[in-house]
């Protein structure tokens, strides 16, 4: 998974890709899924933002990515529609289905892989620190345990 500003970057190298390959008459499918890749990430990221993690809440500004993931699906959806209409043009009405077709194909294969593979990643993260952050209490408590013994002479 990306953030929404470079998905959006990459969503516009894709467009811009597929519509000289569909001017061209040429095959624009890996433009196409490049581009429901991006569109994904991004509503991903919107799913995620209404939801964020205690890290994510501590470390970032919840306005601001709030701001970047709207612009990006504002302008993902003025993507779309140029890619709608070329395609619903160049190809049909069954070359459209098609298009939308492939977008839900590729939106379940990343929800199954990459985006589970970052919720991992970030689970494991998140427990590791928390791991450590009880054992260092639990640490500094014996240590202060002790102290608080020696110093009275009971140890």
């Amino acid at each position: 998974m990306i953030d929404p500003i470079t998905a959006l970057s990459v969503a516009a190298s894709a467009v811009s890709n597929a519509k000289s390959l569909i001017a061209a008459g040429r095959d624009a499918t890996g433009a196409l899924a490049k581009f429901a890749g991006a569109v994904s990430d991004v509503n991903y990221a919107a799913e995620k933002a209404k939801n964020p993690s205690i890290w994510k809440s501590l470390t970032g500004s919840p306005e601001a990515e709030a701001i970047e993931i709207f612009a990006a699906q504002k302008k993902m959806q003025q993507m779309r529609k140029d890619l709608e209409t070329l395609i619903s043009f160049t190809y049909g009405p069954k070359g459209l289905d098609d298009y939308k077709e492939t977008l839900r194909r590729v939106r379940a294969q990343r929800k199954k892989t990459a985006y589970r593979q970052a919720e991992i990643k970030e689970a494991v993260i998140v427990w590791t620190l928390g791991t450590l952050v009880t054992l260092a209490g639990v640490a500094g408590l014996g240590v202060l345990l002790y102290a608080i013994g020696r110093n009275e002479g009971k140890w």
